[in-house]
C-alpha cells in the first residue's frame, strides 16, 4: 500500500500528466484503477483472514522479484490492451509504493516503539489516514468512497488477469496457484473493497468480530470511519528512522514523496528497464 483510495486518485493524477499517445493506450479504465492496487489485490482474497487466502502472495510480491515481475507483466501484456491497461495501473502502484512505504514503515515502527501498538495495524490505519486526506484534498468526503466500483473488471478480463499471475508465480517465484483461485482474489478484491465502504455500522461490526476473533484491528484499520490524523502527512517534516536501515532516517511529507512519485511513475510508464526496480515495493533493497 499506501491504500486503495490513495492508489486509485494517484492513477488518476499520473493519467492527467501522459501525453496523448500514452494515455490512447490505456484502453481499459477499469484495468487501469485495478491494476493500480498493485500485489495488494492478493490482500483481500478470502478477506486475508480466511483459510486459503493468498495474502502471503500479496507480501510476497511486495518484497522479493519485482524486476522479474515487471518484466514478465512487460511481455505478457504486449499484445493485449486489457492486460497492457492492467500494467500501466501496476507501474503506478509501484511508483507509489516504493517512494511512499518508507515513511510509512517508519512512522508505524516509531508508534509501535513508542506505545507498544500492533505495527502492521498502525500501518493500515495510517493508510486510512492518507486516504481521507486525499479525499479532502480532493474536496470529497469519505462518503464518496468508490474503490469498488472502479475496479469491477468483466469476466473475461478477470480470467485473462488469473492467467498472467498464475503463469507469472510459475515461472518467477516456482509457486503453483491455480488460475480459478487466483480469478477469485479479483473479485474478492471488488467485494471486500465494498465491504469497507465508511459505515459507523460496519466498522463497529468489523472491531467487534476482530475481539471475538483476538485479532489487532487491521481490518477496521482500512475503514474510514474516524479517521484522518495528520501524523502521518508530516507536513512539520519530523524526524524517523527507517525501518530496514537504522543508520538512516527519513524526514519528507507525504505531499512531497506524492510528487516525486508521480514523476517516477511519468518516467516508468513512458520507458523502463530493469535498473528502474532495483528497490523493492516498500522502498527497500531488492531480495532476488
Amino acid at each position: 500500500m499506501p491504500a486503495a483510495t490513495t492508489h486509485i486518485e494517484f492513477a488518476k493524477d499520473v493519467l492527467r500528466t501522459l501525453d496523448e499517445e500514452q494515455r490512447r493506450k490505456i484502453t481499459n479504465l477499469h484495468m487501469f484503477w485495478l491494476g493500480s492496487q498493485g500485489p495488494d489485490m492478493l490482500f483481500f482474497s478470502k478477506a486475508s483472514v480466511l483459510p486459503g487466502s493468498l495474502h502471503k502472495y500479496g507480501n510476497l510480491m511486495h518484497n522479493a522479484k519485482v524486476a522479474k515481475v515487471m518484466d514478465f507483466f512487460e511481455h505478457w501484456s504486449a499484445d493485449d490492451p486489457d492486460l497492457y491497461s492492467y500494467y500501466m495501473g501496476f507501474l503506478c502502484h509501484y511508483a507509489l509504493d516504493s517512494t511512499a512505504h518508507p515513511l510509512i514503515n517508519a512512522v508505524a515502527r516509531a508508534r509501535h516503539d513508542q506505545s507498544g501498538v500492533h505495527e502492521g495495524s498502525a500501518h493500515v490505519t495510517m493508510e486510512a489516514d492518507i486516504d481521507v486526506w486525499i479525499l479532502h484534498q480532493r474536496g470529497r468526503k469519505i462518503s464518496s468512497y468508490d474503490v469498488h466500483k472502479m475496479i469491477k473488471v468483466s469476466n473475461e478480463c478477470a480470467s485473462k488477469l488469473a492467467d498472467m499471475y498464475h503463469m507469472m508465480f510459475a515461472e518467477v517465484y516456482d509457486i503453483e496457484i491455480s488460475a480459478a483461485e487466483l480469478k477469485r482474489s479479483v473479485r474478492d478484491a471488488g467485494f471486500f473493497t465494498g465491504v469497507l465502504y465508511p459505515h459507523k455500522a460496519t466498522n463497529l461490526a468489523i472491531k467487534e468480530l476482530e475481539k471475538l476473533l483476538n485479532m489487532p484491528p487491521s481490518i477496521s484499520g482500512m475503514v474510514l470511519v474516524g479517521k484522518g490524523n495528520m501524523e502521518i502527512i508530516n507536513l512539520d517534516h519530523t524526524t524517523y528512522t527507517l525501518r530496514y536501515d537504522s543508520s538512516k532516517t527519513i524526514s519528507a511529507s507525504f505531499p512531497e514523496l506524492y510528487g516525486e512519485a508521480v514523476i517516477k511513475a511519468q518516467k516508468l510508464l513512458k520507458d523502463r528497464s530493469d535498473a528502474d526496480f532495483t528497490l523493492n515495493f516498500n522502498g527497500e533493497p531488492q531480495q532476488n
